[in-house]
């Protein structure tokens, strides 16, 4: 019985001792290198490119941030603002993408700072500058303007402002 008790023991320890190092060395430290298999994670603000703390400190300089996040695989942060404002950055902090919260629009001081200025004359033009509910750049370098109007309600101008349609 005690050869029994000391070969069991002797198997727990060694099973401890395995599983030690391995928790030894799952917990190492990485040093060096990409962030692994890390996909997106929470950002500080202050973390943020100059360029997207400028523009948030002009345009909504009393609103807070809810959240704030960098997509390394996709290259921008997305910042959400305490009013609802969600606003895509790249890299270089420039805006991407910004969206007026449900059944809202974005101020004309904004859309006039992101938009190209023979675009944003265009909306002006047609007495639209102040209902843009959301604009986004894609790759293509063509600017999607969604607007608070009955459908067709999405502008579509290119990389110089020129218009190019208008769509459902």
């Amino acid at each position: 019985m005690i050869m029994k008790f000391k070969s069991i023991m002797s198997v727990v320890t060694s099973l401890a001792m395995l599983l030690g190092v391995a928790d030894a060395v799952a917990q190492a430290p990485v040093t060096g290198g990409n962030p692994g298999i890390v996909m997106a994670g929470s950002q500080n603000y202050s973390q943020l490119p100059k360029k997207a703390r400028s523009f948030i400190e002009k345009h909504f300089k009393n609103v807070g941030v809810r959240a704030c996040e960098q997509y390394f695989a996709k290259g921008k942060y997305e910042v959400e603002l305490m009013n609802g404002v969600d606003i895509e950055f790249n890299m270089k902090g420039e805006v991407i993408e910004i969206d007026a919260p449900d059944n809202n629009t974005l101020p004309s001081a904004v859309v006039k700072d992101v938009m190209h200025a023979k675009a944003y004359g265009r909306l002006e033009k047609d007495g639209l500058s102040n209902r843009v509910e959301s604009i986004e750049f894609n790759r293509k370098k063509v600017c999607e303007v969604e607007l608070s109007i009955p459908d067709p309600d999405t502008y579509l101008f290119d990389a110089n402002g020129v218009f190019l349609a208008i769509e459902d």
